[in-house]
């Protein structure tokens, strides 16, 4: 399970996660690998996946649609990302139905197998050249059900996924301090490597953020634990 922070403060945004991944291999049992799942859109936005694998190609499909058609606005961008995504999920989840379909001998025998899927969530993040009064927009798109439709969640400035009521608090405590982004940067990072006691975080752990200047990412490597 990938670990993503995102949070929005009158500075600007920043953006934190993983990059472990599982693969099954039927020999050998589980596999860990990484991926990059916190991408750039454009010069002030970004998208990072959390949840089922098929997140991360979603995402990379999402960042080159909106790079081919030039896109830099963050509420064009929003709302291009819920039908986009869907159709995509849709289309994934009707491949994997179709992959496990049974034999006519095997249905005779045996009910179908239920598809083991798990939800898959985004979070949208930009810098507003409209919005000159709420500029930094966070967007959090998901399913929580496996195969169920993906929908837009309530906006929130301060998303954790999974979900962990302390770092949300310790987020807003600082942010009300008039914590700066490299100090909210540092408390991620902190959680992160924290997180990657488990088997299901790992490094190399990927911190950016979202401000008038532009979008900025900051790689911490492997050997940075």
């Amino acid at each position: 399970m990938t670990q993503v922070i995102a949070c929005s403060t009158p500075e600007g945004i920043v953006l934190a996660t993983d990059s472990r991944a599982t693969w099954f291999d039927p020999a050998a049992g589980m596999k860990y690998f990484h991926l990059k799942k916190l991408l750039r859109l454009g010069s002030h936005s970004a998208i990072v996946s959390a949840g089922a694998g098929i997140g991360v190609e979603m995402g990379v499909a999402f960042q080159q649609f909106i790079q081919g058609r030039k896109v830099e606005g963050i509420e064009e961008m929003t709302q291009l990302a819920l039908p986009f995504l869907n159709d995509r999920y849709g289309q994934y989840v009707r491949e994997r139905r179709m992959e496990r379909l049974p034999s006519p001998e095997e249905t005779d025998r045996q009910e179908e197998e239920a598809f083991p899927l798990s939800g898959v969530y985004f979070v949208l993040a930009g810098y507003s050249f409209r919005d000159r009064h709420h500029p930094y927009h966070l967007c959090l798109f998901g399913c929580d059900e496996e195969g169920m439709p993906i929908r837009s969640h309530p906006p929130s400035p301060i998303l954790v996924i999974p979900r962990s009521l302390s770092m949300e608090k310790r987020l807003d405590v600082e942010i009300q301090n008039g914590a700066s982004l490299g100090g909210l940067s540092s408390l991620c990072l902190s959680f992160l490597k924290k997180r990657s006691a488990e088997e299901e975080v790992g490094p190399p752990f990927h911190v950016a953020s979202i401000t008038p200047a532009g979008f900025r990412e900051i790689i911490k490597e492997e050997s940075d634990r």
